[in-house]
């Protein structure tokens, strides 16, 4: 009896009715056999996977604010492309990387065509709640429509549950919790009918959880103070649902990092940014989310600055923050520097800050929370022996004017320093170009030529390698490249660095200039160079995928590419 009546009351929460008087469906006619003169011929029996059914196009970038083209997915085979979306580069700290896969991700386009066990729009927003792109995430689910998917719409609703609003979370993006008995739709339905007034069917529905036995406390507590506006504590949430966390952040209670280990980066990202968490679990929020790329530099630098630091740790700040993990050490460092007078020891804090970041391969973070302090710096003679590591750190927190001054304390007399000092020249017109920069490049680059056919791949200095890498890197952007320059011979050098495979360049053969299969030639590019960014490439490795770019018209994408592989340079036989 109990069983009746939660069917009775699922059905009443859903706002179901049967009518009392049902239609009386007429007789069908049987059909007849088949004539014994005409035997019927049975049809031929096929099995297949059925496919996936994608819905109309939705995303936040069309072809005219960023998108990369509406038909970018038309000639490509949709498991291949699944295949490259799982090994998709979003979480990094490569800014060009990152940017140029969150474009892949959003770009309104049909989705590709073919068999798959997921739909691909439930594939797009995984991949933005697993590289912590909650906001992209919860905007994107919401302008999406898929029927009879259920795979996709718990995602969809997660996505805006984690990053969405309240009128979302009760729009007919999820109306599957008007029908779905699952605890997520359940409590979902349960809040809806609250906010919006329908407190029989809330009581309904509540009973209903009850009966099923799946109420939960927790649950419980924070619905109520969602409609009372109280902040009774909710105690420990055993298996949290997103609609916990989502009551979490409607009643302001705070959403702690523990909750990564069900909803991974997405949840980090949500704990950094909850004010209502104490310094100390907001940083270890961010520690979680750094290598992703997912926190901007505003969160990580007011996390940063709330932490606090003994006496002792401030008065010896470099050789404490040393001794400190990646965060809290660059935490450290940026408050001794917001302290210190004297550019000789800002200096001196910043190598260690920039070593660091180097060691953790998270100098882009280091050098973005360090870069009002490296910039106020006035670089002297003195300091010479700093200028390379302070140039590429500035020109990576796109501080090019400051960069330019580090660049300018190298000697042009010594051979590694002039070969550094032209290698930038290049790099800081592949960042914030101007007429100036542009003739220093040019004329970098002739420096570059003159002393390039002496450049040996064993034994030799790796701003050799560098030299080339600049020289190939901007003749791979179509630049003016100097007279006489015979660069195909200095490629051929076996220089230390990844390659390109050649299945790699067959796909790349194949797709380039063909726009509807832009997003898979972009996907392999992406994949290629993976979440460490492109600073261990061989010079013509690093050409392939940068005239692939061009290729494709995303001349910006190939300039900031490029602008990465020099400034992350670093072989492996140097790391």
């Amino acid at each position: 009896m109990t069983g009746f009546r939660a069917e009775i009351g699922l059905a009443l929460a859903a706002g179901l009715f049967v009518s009392a008087a049902l239609a009386q469906v007429p007789p069908q006619p049987v059909p007849a056999e088949p004539s014994p003169a005409m035997p019927a011929k049975p049809a031929p029996i096929e099995v297949n996977t059925l496919g996936t059914t994608d819905g109309p196009p939705a995303g936040l970038l069309d072809s005219a604010h960023g998108g990369l083209g509406s038909d970018i997915w038309a000639g490509s085979p949709r498991g291949e492309i699944e295949e490259l979306f799982a090994r998709l580069p979003l979480s990094t700290s490569v800014r060009s990387v990152r940017a140029l896969a969150r474009r892949v991700v959003l770009t309104t386009a049909d989705a590709p065509s073919g068999q798959a066990p997921h739909s691909f729009q439930t594939v797009r927003l995984k991949a933005l709640l697993n590289a912590g792109l909650v906001g992209d995430a919860a905007k994107l689910a919401a302008l999406m429509r898929l029927k009879d998917d259920p795979e996709f719409a718990e995602v969809q609703a997660e996505a805006i549950l984690l990053g969405g609003s309240p009128a979302e979370a009760c729009s007919d993006a999820t109306n599957l919790r008007e029908t779905n008995t699952e605890p997520l739709w359940m409590q979902l339905r349960a809040y809806c009918f609250g906010i919006s007034g329908q407190r029989d069917l809330l009581d309904l529905t509540r009973s209903v959880i009850k009966a099923q036995g799946a109420d939960d406390r927790a649950f419980e507590i924070l619905l109520d103070d969602v409609l009372v506006h109280k902040t009774i504590p909710a105690g420990e949430l055993h298996d949290p649902t997103a609609v916990d966390v989502f009551l979490l952040r409607q009643v302001g209670q705070p959403v702690g990092p523990g909750l990564a280990a069900r909803f991974g980066l997405a949840a980090s990202v949500i704990a950094l940014r909850d004010v209502k968490n104490s310094p100390a679990a907001r940083a270890d929020a961010a520690t979680q989310a750094l290598h992703a790329g997912a926190a901007s530099t505003a969160e990580l630098d007011a996390i940063a600055d709330a932490l606090t630091f003994t006496p002792q740790q401030f008065a010896n700040a470099d050789s404490a923050a040393a001794g400190l993990p990646f965060f809290p050490g660059q935490a450290l460092i940026r408050q001794a520097l917001a302290h210190t007078n004297g550019d000789d020891l800002k200096v001196k804090l910043l190598a260690v800050a920039f070593r660091q970041g180097r060691q953790m391969q998270l100098l882009p973070v280091a050098a973005a929370m360090q870069q009002d302090a490296a910039a106020s710096v006035i670089p002297s003679p003195a300091l010479r022996s700093y200028a390379p590591a302070f140039s590429r750190a500035l020109l990576m927190a796109h501080q090019a004017d400051a960069a330019e001054r580090w660049r300018d304390m190298l000697d042009p007399n010594a051979d590694a320093d002039a070969s550094l000092a032209a290698g930038l020249a290049v790099t800081l017109d592949l960042v914030a170009p101007n007429p100036g920069r542009m003739a220093r490049a040019h004329a970098a680059l002739v420096w570059l030529a003159q002393n390039a056919a002496s450049a040996q791949p064993s034994g030799g200095p790796p701003e050799q390698q560098i030299a080339v890498l600049a020289l190939a890197l901007y003749d791979a952007l179509g630049e003016t490249m100097p007279p006489g320059l015979q660069l195909a011979p200095l490629l051929a050098k076996d220089w230390p660095g990844r390659v390109i495979a050649p299945a790699v360049r067959k796909r790349l053969d194949e797709t380039l200039g063909r726009p509807d299969r832009k997003g898979e030639a972009i996907l392999t590019v992406l994949d290629t160079i993976g979440a460490g960014g492109p600073g261990d490439f061989t010079p013509a490795a690093a050409t392939v995928l940068v005239r692939a770019l061009k290729a494709e018209g995303e001349v910006d994408a190939a300039r900031a590419l490029a602008a990465d592989a020099l400034l992350l340079f670093q072989p492996p036989s140097q790391s």
